[in-house]
């Protein structure tokens, strides 16, 4: 891969890690309950199943492009899965003491409440679906190819995504009220119900000519 391409590739990385989407609506509101250091097992999780998602992606591609029953499934995982998450958002008890939140929450719930987050996101899916065929060249090997870029996406990713948690865990102070803490974790549910309902409208096969 040449280096320019990458740079390319690298620029919208970086505009897709910087967007907000269900993996920082979550990562931002871990971090406001628990602190940046208790969010890094969830972004871990993000970071493992990105690392997953592009070598199925490029290997694929062409199925999930071309098969509707395939993508349906997909974006129906993805938009279930966004409506749970702002459902326990929601309904998520309201814990002020840090170590009794501590208690409450494992890093292995964590890593898998991020994992699951990132493997379901249909939004990724179509990203990964609109920039790979472009950047993959048949004249280099496919394997090492994939593998600059799924490193790329994860490195990007978890690093934007710990620093949305510093922010967050900064600004934590002021979300210690059990009233504010109550309004954060709806409005933080109402960003995930939007993201689930602008799935719906979301065809991968508009994105790829």
């Amino acid at each position: 891969m040449h280096i320019d391409i990458w740079l390319i590739f690298l620029g919208g990385v970086l505009i897709s890690a910087i967007l907000p989407g269900a993996g920082a609506i979550i990562t931002l509101n871990h971090a406001f309950q628990h602190g940046w250091h208790k969010t890094l097992p969830l972004i871990a999780g993000q970071a493992t199943a990105l690392a997953l998602m592009v070598p199925m992606v490029a290997f694929v591609a062409e199925v999930l492009r071309t098969s509707e029953p395939t993508w349906l499934l997909v974006k129906g995982i993805s938009i279930l899965w966004l409506v749970f998450a702002a459902y326990r958002t929601w309904r998520a008890k309201i814990i002020i003491d840090a170590d009794d939140m501590a208690r409450k929450t494992s890093s292995a719930q964590s890593f898998l409440w991020g994992f699951f987050t990132d493997i379901t996101n249909a939004k990724a899916f179509v990203f990964l679906l609109a920039t790979l065929p472009v950047f993959l060249n048949s004249d280099y090997s496919l394997g090492l190819q994939i593998t600059i870029m799924t490193l790329t996406m994860v490195i990007v990713d978890a690093l934007i995504m710990i620093l949305y948690a510093m922010i967050a865990t900064r600004l934590r102070p002021y979300f210690q009220s059990l009233e504010r803490r109550k309004k954060q974790n709806r409005v933080f549910a109402g960003f995930l119900i939007f993201i689930a309902v602008s799935l719906c409208f979301i065809e991968p096969k508009t994105l790829i000519k």
